[in-house]
């Protein structure tokens, strides 16, 4: 696969926050997003992830063709909040929809574990809807195991 990475430029972050905010808006659970109004809820998680998007917490990378065709993008940082040693963290991966199942995903993993192992992490993380099926598939084919489950109940 002809696959170009680079790091993200300022010229791309209206594609990493749409992608962004459909991923998440699409992962939350229906019974919540019932209860949202998409408007106020954009406004509330933009705030959120801000520092994730723009700050200095994390590295935003762009694949593309050598056409500089989109195919995805990757954000990671460290993660470490449960133990002492820090890990990467993979907080978004995304593939533009017209290029999923070509192995876009696969790659862009690969890549992130490369850039944690070449950064001194032992351990790569992630984190997946339960309902993303087909990117679980992807991951657990790259050696992830599920290590935690948040789980939900309704209060009547």
């Amino acid at each position: 696969m002809d696959v170009q990475m680079r790091r993200a430029r300022r010229a791309d972050d209206e594609v990493l926050w749409q992608a962004t905010l459909q991923t998440v808006w699409d992962d939350i659970p229906a019974d919540e997003r019932a209860r949202l109004n998409r408007e106020k809820w954009e406004a509330h998680f933009r705030k959120k992830i801000e520092p994730y998007m723009s700050g200095d917490r994390t590295e935003r990378w762009i694949a593309e063709t050598a056409a500089h065709e989109l195919l995805g993008y990757l954000i990671l940082g460290e993660s470490g909040f449960m133990t002492p040693e820090a890990q990467g963290f993979i907080y978004d991966v995304w593939v533009t929809p017209t290029r999923r199942g070509e192995g876009v995903g696969r790659f862009l993993v690969e890549w992130a574990s490369d850039w944690a192992r070449q950064r001194g992490y032992r351990k790569i993380k992630l984190e997946v809807s339960e309902t993303n099926a087909r990117a679980r598939h992807v991951y657990e084919s790259l050696g992830f195991r599920a290590e935690r489950r948040y789980m939900g109940k309704v209060l009547e």
